[in-house]
């Protein structure tokens, strides 16, 4: 079974739309969960969970192990 070039494409291209598609989705989910915290009148929570995705991500607390940007000591 030799798939035709123009139906690998199509597969591809269907594969694109799913993952851009699933990002969207998550992307609105995480939004709603905030909106969520805010009309419950959690909003010590959101802004817990933002900074701590916050300080993960950003390089300015890089000597935290925690943070993705974090360079261990080097061993000689």
């Amino acid at each position: 079974m030799v798939i035709s070039l123009k139906k690998a494409g199509e597969k591809i291209f269907a594969g694109y739309l799913m993952l851009a598609g699933l990002f969207i989705f998550t992307a609105l989910a995480v939004q709603l969960f905030f909106v969520y915290l805010m009309l419950s009148g959690q909003e010590d929570r959101a802004s817990r969970i933002s900074q701590e995705v916050d300080w993960k991500i950003d390089g300015t607390f890089k000597n935290n192990p925690d943070n993705i940007w974090y360079e261990g000591p080097v061993k000689k």
